[in-house]
């Protein structure tokens, strides 16, 4: 089958599963949400000016096969080109790949690479950058969340300067939306050594100034290979800054003084706030995304700590107990003030295709969670350190509900507050307990794979079990659209009963947007794209 490459500009405010999402998204019905890119100005699109987003960190890292963030994500989507772009409703459009085919089977791939796509070093972009970049990706040593997030992959072969062929171990059909995802963006082998600081790619931007502490400015691209509604190469605009304001109030405050045109992520406790604001466009969508209390059976063992306390959630009756002590809508409340839906320890809310509806919901049990801990001989008084922080909206609140939850168990958690970089580089995968916050992946097994699997770059939790491996394996390379559900079915009542992270609820997401901004739209992956953005004056 072969896919013609047109590419198309998809302007979708809500995604197609905004009809079975749950509760409502918008408090009130005041100001309600439009798509920034629904005004008719004459004369179409303009070009020229800044658009300058907020955030809620620096970008710490411009590498994209080793990138942790998705403020970071903000700016490599733009510097680097994927072979294709994942669309509002889960699709994949062509981007640096003009078309693609597969075998019959699905096991071989083949991407025919836009000719006239160059790196901003002048360098055209061959199928050999291709194969290099992806085989980047596939190094664990080099890319250790991004490895196991690109599909069933075997070998990489170059059949001319601009045809790639990809062969896979199994049958997989979401290979090309697995390669529009996060990590697999396409770079010059001769720049890697200087790829974090100075990075050459063949985006629609290129850098202009990098502050690892401050201010990320990207400058347009004029060589671009991709156009816009005009015939002219994208980008529309001239600049765009990825200004890095800790302080949520802040953010909106710097919105409607003009300072800045778009706030990436609106905290849901200002959000009613927000939607009162004429001036303001609000846009949002339900998402894949979560903030599980993640419970880790292998943390980092420093020196004089106490290796069996560090290591006490291999206990599976503790990690079921804290299973029962969460009363999830009220979580859900007061973490995100209602604006999202309840999840059960499954990584997949029901809304979407493969969303798992024979799962008995879960719900608070206080005595039983007493009784499973005394059977796992914690004593009552018994404290728990749990780290989080403010840098992602949700998870503070998330930990202040699970404190006060666990008091009725009979258990003190002890919350720790640290700044979202130190989480990221001395708390996550390390600590025995934290609350974290995880975006929604392409596809299913992006979604599974990495965060469960024995082997995955992103697991966590450290969780191991040979069984859901197999599930896991069988379910990515099955055909059959009813098996295949029913394998990620079975997997995720495994991971459910494991109770490794609790999974409250999911997240809605929403932005906030200068009435000038145009063409740039919310999108259920929390991605951002402003290649397609402009201005009305």
């Amino acid at each position: 089958m072969k896919i013609p490459g047109k590419r198309l500009v998809i302007v979708l405010l809500l995604g197609v599963i905004l009809l079975t999402a749950g509760p409502a998204l918008f408090a009130g019905g005041q100001n309600e949400p439009s798509s920034a890119g629904a005004a008719v100005v004459e004369g179409g699109v303009r070009r020229g000016g800044t658009i300058s987003v907020a955030v809620a960190s620096p970008v710490m890292q411009l590498d994209p096969h080793k990138v942790k963030s998705e403020v970071a994500y903000n700016a490599t989507f733009h510097i680097f080109n994927a072979l294709t772009r994942i669309t509002s409703d889960f699709g994949a459009e062509p981007e640096l790949a003009d078309s693609w085919e597969h075998s019959a089977d699905a096991k071989t791939w083949t991407f025919y690479i836009n000719q006239n796509a160059y790196f901003t070093n002048g360098r055209q972009v061959t199928a050999e950058d291709v194969k290099f970049s992806l085989e980047r990706v596939l190094d664990k040593e080099v890319s250790p969340r991004g490895y196991n997030s690109i599909g069933p992959i075997s070998t990489i072969d170059v059949k001319d300067k601009f045809t790639v062929v990809i062969n896979l171990t199994k049958t997989y059909l979401d290979l090309p939306v697995d390669l529009g995802g996060v990590y697999p963006r396409i770079v010059a082998k001769e720049n890697v050594g200087e790829i974090d600081t100075n990075p050459i790619g063949s985006g629609p931007f290129k850098l202009k100034k990098w502050d690892p502490s401050g201010v990320t400015v990207l400058e347009r691209n004029d060589n671009y290979f991709l156009d816009g509604e005009d015939g002219k190469p994208l980008p529309y605009i001239d600049e765009y800054r990825i200004v890095p304001i800790k302080e949520n109030m802040s953010q909106l405050a710097a919105l409607k003084s003009g300072d800045i045109d778009l706030v990436y992520r609106v905290s849901y406790d200002l959000l009613s706030q927000a939607l009162l604001d004429k001036k303001i466009v609000i846009q949002g969508t339900p998402t894949l995304g979560y903030q599980p209390i993640v419970l880790n059976l292998d943390p980092v063992i420093y020196d004089g700590q106490d290796t069996k306390e560090r290591r006490i959630f291999r206990n599976e009756k503790i990690r079921q107990a804290f299973s029962y002590i969460i009363y999830r809508n009220a979580a859900l409340q007061i973490a995100l003030s209602g604006y999202g839906i309840v999840g059960n320890d499954q990584p997949i809310p029901p809304f979407h295709m493969y969303g798992n509806p024979n799962e008995k919901q879960k719900t608070q049990d206080i005595e039983l969670a007493k009784k499973l801990l005394a059977e796992a001989g914690v004593a009552p008084g018994t404290h728990f350190k749990m780290y989080t922080s403010p840098g992602r909206p949700g998870m503070m609140e998330l930990a202040v509900a699970f404190k006060q939850m666990a008091k009725g168990a009979g258990i003190v958690i002890d919350i720790e507050v640290v700044d979202i970089s130190r989480y990221w580089a001395d708390i996550e995968f390390k600590e025995p307990l934290m609350t974290s916050n995880w975006g929604g992946r392409q596809t299913v097994s992006a979604c599974i794979m990495p965060y469960y699997h024995s082997d995955g770059g992103k697991n966590e939790s450290h969780y191991s079990d040979p069984a859901l491996d197999k599930v896991l394996e069988q379910a990515q390379g099955e055909a059959n659209f009813e098996k295949r559900r029913d394998l990620y079915w079975k997997a995720m009542e495994m991971v459910s009963e494991a109770s490794v992270t609790i999974i409250p609820y999911f997240k809605n997401h929403y932005m906030a947007l200068s009435q000038d901004v145009r063409g740039i739209d919310v999108h259920p992956l929390t991605y951002l794209f402003v290649d397609t953005g402009w201005l009305i004056k």
